[in-house]
């Protein structure tokens, strides 16, 4: 098996559609449109490089997007890390800080690669062309992200054969929605949580909730408000989205934007969706600090995502990472994930080995009961390992 980088070619319409055939329902980050919406997101050192996989006879047998970055190890580290890794760079500014070959979105999460091969074939060729690249172009790390150990164990063995450790990423939270509506949902809630849900709900009362499909005039103000959270925030600050981004995400059919307005229509705070097969995927957020506070908006818009998905027909709702207590009571469940990391220097392997699985660990979520009943988690299809056929029907 080879590896070849797609080139400009790639983002030319004839190139998208070949490469789109290998990218089911489920799986819409690793689309080439989103991808295409993705160049227009801010990370230091930030380059896109989409790859096709080929068989002995140059053929495609699977695609993956990979990149080109650097990695600030203070930002995914505890606050006690933070605080001596800014102290140490009072002396050392690059400290903790690696170039990069990553491989998977890191503007969503999902399995990285999408091919006819079995995971652990796939991983394996895309494992070995990653770390010739960082030999070759000097980059510190390989990362291969988002991995669902126990759903994809053949490409976790290979991965630890080939000298990757594994560094535990913040949960991702799903919520399932076997619910016909949404008072379906809330029948199936217990008490303390359906009267929360009934508290919000009266609280926001006076906030109104739009949909819209096209809101590239918006991008300035969705950027702002998104721009308030990312200031607020003290871990996972790789990732910054503009006004570009936001423009860009308007042209997709599968893109929505989901307002909440005040009676003099200012926008409290926003939720940018994309509609992914069986998955509604709930993008990233905006508000103030005072919208949260005071306003309630940030439960509003969360409960809003929920019913949206169900009314639009989705089996499950994936709300990314971060802000566990909030996504769990409205009834999601953590999918814990992993990042596999290897560095050119084995002695520097280990400490990093040492590193990940000790002051970067993320703390576990604290566990949600919300439901009457146990509700299934329904798989994400991005997370799924099993080899997928190309669509040829799709490519005509």
């Amino acid at each position: 098996m080879t590896v070849r980088e797609a080139g400009e070619s790639f983002w030319q319409d004839g190139g998208g559609r070949d490469w789109d055939c290998w990218v089911p329902d489920g799986h819409f980050n690793l689309s080439q449109r989103f991808l295409k919406c993705a160049q227009h997101i801010q990370i230091e050192g930030f380059h896109q490089v989409p790859i096709v996989l080929q068989d002995g006879h140059r053929q495609p047998v699977g695609v993956a997007a990979t990149y080109r970055n650097t990695i600030d190890g203070a930002d995914l580290g505890n606050p006690r890390l933070q605080q001596a890794v800014h102290l140490v760079r009072g002396a050392a500014p690059r400290f903790l800080k690696y170039g990069v070959i990553e491989v998977g979105n890191p503007a969503g999460v999902g399995f990285p690669v999408r091919s006819s091969l079995t995971s652990a074939e796939a991983i394996t060729t895309v494992a070995r062309w990653a770390q010739a690249e960082a030999e070759r172009q000097r980059a510190s790390l390989v990362v291969i992200r988002d991995i669902e150990t126990a759903a994809a164990p053949g490409a976790v063995e290979v991965l630890r054969q080939g000298g990757f450790v594994p560094s535990p990423l913040p949960a991702a939270f799903v919520v399932p929605v076997p619910f016909a509506s949404f008072n379906d949902y809330k029948a199936h809630m217990r008490a303390r949580y359906r009267a929360r849900l009934a508290g919000c709900m009266k609280e926001t009362a006076s906030l109104r909730v739009e949909v819209l499909e096209q809101f590239a005039s918006l991008a300035p103000e969705l950027t702002t408000l998104w721009r308030t959270l990312y200031d607020r925030a003290t871990q996972y600050r790789r990732l910054v989205l503009t006004e570009g981004f936001f423009a860009s995400a308007s042209d997709l059919p599968e893109a929505k934007v989901m307002l909440l307005r005040r009676p003099d229509d200012s926008i409290a705070g926003f939720g940018l969706l994309f509609l992914d097969g069986p998955m509604l995927r709930f993008s990233c957020t905006g508000f103030s600090r005072e919208a949260a506070l005071e306003e309630g908006v940030y439960f509003r818009l969360l409960y809003e995502v929920v019913r949206y998905a169900i009314e639009h027909g989705c089996k499950a709702v994936n709300m990314g990472m971060t802000t566990a207590g909030p996504k769990m009571s409205v009834g999601a469940q953590p999918v814990h994930v992993q990042a596999w990391i290897w560095h050119r220097s084995a002695l520097q392997r280990q400490g990093l080995g040492w590193l990940t699985q000790n002051l970067m660990k993320p703390p576990p979520p604290v566990e949600r009961n919300v439901f009457r009943e146990d509700v299934p988690l329904f798989q994400d299809p991005a997370l799924a390992e099993l080899p997928v056929s190309r669509r040829m029907a799709s490519c005509t």
